[in-house]
């Protein structure tokens, strides 16, 4: 078991004989206040594992596991929790009190904790679990408990958005960096839950305002960073891949405090200042560095670079080739 401070717990089952797996499961599982009983569905070499973020009234657990049923233990059914989970990949099934509901691939659910509630996964299979207060979303859902055990489309808007905005909390340390940025990632995923589950009139307006245009920005930023190298790479072309116009991208990128071009100059900039530092590409040249990062034009990015870093990238590329 790993942790990143008091944030993330990653654990596995590889590094131990085959015999100590499920047991070791089933205690990490227990750790993570995941009382399940665990029933293994095939004969295969059992193999999961898992990571575990710990927020403010929020904790993400994501991971994959082999076929097997995951019931609540009889003795951890005092709580007023609520566990939300999709599929990454694979089908389950999910059962309580009677109802039952077959969850396909992308698909998501919602169970209370404190019930006997049974989820299958029918094969090897990546989850996301959100366990949350359901105190957190009880009034902003209208008729909470009808939602319990029922399948929530992966076409669903607001699902998408949150499986997006979950994954780049997962690799973006910065956005869980401070308290305050905890807390406002957890009140946006509470939005994206609600929106999921059918948020009533009044919840559905406050999230919109702020989840869903948190998870919007986020996703978009994402966007910006994977297609550095990408000369066509525009405001209008962002705004046509997320379906809405390129004003509202902009309005979303000034409302954190620069505007779109700013945010694209400054990660090209910033990774072609990491590609110049690297001793082992100091036989690259700058054109080249340059292009790779979006720019085409090597006197602009001369100026942007020199003023963003107060030198230029001869100057980095030198000491770079002082330290090979």
């Amino acid at each position: 078991m790993q942790g990143s401070g008091a944030v993330a717990i990653r654990f596995s089952t590889d590094d131990v004989p085959s015999h100590e797996r499920l047991p070791l499961w089933r205690e990490l599982l227990f750790q993570t206040s995941m009382r399940v009983d665990v029933e293994l569905g095939s004969d295969v070499p059992f193999r999961a594992a898992a990571t575990c973020r710990q927020l403010p009234g929020l904790r993400i657990l994501s991971g994959y596991s082999p076929p097997a049923t995951y019931q609540r233990c009889t003795s951890a059914i005092e709580v007023d929790d609520l566990a939300f989970q999709f599929g990454v990949s694979g089908s389950s099934s999910a059962r309580l009190h009677g109802r039952a509901a077959e969850i396909g691939p992308g698909e998501a659910f919602v169970l209370p904790c404190g019930n006997r509630a049974a989820i299958r996964l029918h094969r090897n299979a990546e989850f996301v679990s959100l366990r949350l207060p359901r105190a957190a979303i009880a009034g902003s859902v209208a008729n909470l408990s009808g939602t319990y055990c029922r399948p929530v489309p992966n076409a669903t808007s607001a699902l998408a958005l949150l499986k997006r905005y979950v994954a780049m909390l997962d690799q973006t340390a910065e956005a869980l960096a401070s308290p305050g940025l905890q807390h406002a990632a957890v009140t946006h995923i509470y939005d994206l839950i609600a929106l999921s589950l059918g948020a009533t009139r009044d919840a559905a307006e406050v999230a919109n305002g702020r989840g869903v245009r948190a998870a919007r920005l986020s996703s978009m930023k994402d966007e910006v960073v994977r297609r550095l190298n990408d000369r066509g790479l525009s405001v209008h072309a962002v705004a046509a891949r997320h379906n809405v116009t390129p004003r509202y991208v902009q309005k979303l990128f000034e409302e954190s405090g620069e505007t779109f071009t700013e945010f694209l100059v400054t990660q090209r900039l910033m990774r072609a200042n990491r590609l110049l530092a690297d001793p082992q590409l100091t036989g690259r040249s700058l054109t080249s560095i340059a292009s790779d990062v979006g720019f085409g034009d090597l006197s602009y990015f001369n100026r942007a670079f020199r003023r963003r870093f107060g030198g230029s990238p001869a100057d980095v590329r030198a000491s770079a080739a002082l330290r090979n």
